[in-house]
């Protein structure tokens, strides 16, 4: 395959957690915001009224959560009717984008099953042109049911996934031999379906200026993803140039 190289580094995506943290994200120097609700339970949907003070603060993209709860994201009928209610309110407040995850509830005796929820579609179909990233729900899905999920998630129309590479509460740099066979996953799905797309891998978890060099280095991904947090709940914008001028320092290929 012959390559060739763009000028731009690759994508940093911040996660935010307050309205302060998104524009300290832009001031540092970040591609796009990930807009979220409270930090210790890994983020939950934002409030629309944060939404709509940041979109009038800050010009680059906002991606929002949607999550109704925290632990695991086997979500009800009901809860399912929320996350639809919700997507539409932020999409009205100005949302650029949504993140989301919703897995099967799969047997332990045959972890082969789909693990990818059919009604994922249904919310990407709900964003409309908006693009729509699988988060880290993903960490769950044991590596040998990765090629079937990345095809799943493929025809559910997802433009992205977060994960880590391994199980959830694993940093990325723990993980980052399997992050590499990720990527290798991604390669083969797509030579075996090239007319369908598959998403994008963005890297989080634990994601800082220290690692994000070697984290490149071993996947060579076109995204990242960090709370660039130093102390507190609130984006540092000294830890995002860090990473912008980490990143400053790669260039990414395409076909």
């Amino acid at each position: 395959m012959n390559l060739t190289y763009e000028s731009r580094r690759p994508l940093l995506e911040i996660a935010c957690f307050n309205g302060q943290s998104g524009v300290h994200a832009e001031q540092g120097g970040a591609d796009r915001i990930e807009l979220c609700h409270d930090y210790t339970s890994g983020g939950l949907s934002p409030d629309p009224a944060v939404l709509s003070g940041l979109k009038a603060q800050v010009a680059i993209p906002v991606y929002v959560m949607i999550r109704p709860r925290a632990n695991d994201f086997l979500y009800s009928n009901q809860e399912f009717e929320v996350m639809k209610s919700t997507m539409m309110t932020l999409k009205n407040a100005g949302a650029d984008g949504f993140v989301f995850g919703i897995l099967n509830h799969v047997p332990s005796d045959n972890p082969t099953c789909s693990w990818i929820d059919e009604r994922n579609k249904q919310l990407v179909q709900l964003a409309g042109e908006k693009p729509c990233t699988f988060h880290r729900a993903f960490d769950c899905i044991p590596e040998e049911c990765w090629g079937t999920a990345l095809k799943d998630l493929a025809e559910c129309g997802f433009a992205s996934i977060l994960t880590s590479g391994g199980p959830s509460g694993d940093t990325a740099i723990e993980c980052v031999d399997r992050l590499a066979e990720l990527f290798q996953q991604v390669d083969l799905v797509q030579s075996q379906i090239p007319a369908v797309f598959v998403p994008e891998i963005i890297v989080g978890g634990g994601v800082r200026s220290s690692n994000i060099q070697l984290l490149w280095e071993r996947t060579h991904a076109r995204a990242f993803h960090s709370s660039a947090l130093v102390t507190g709940d609130c984006v540092e914008p000294s830890e995002v140039k860090d990473l912008v001028n980490s990143l400053s320092t790669v260039s990414i290929a395409k076909d």
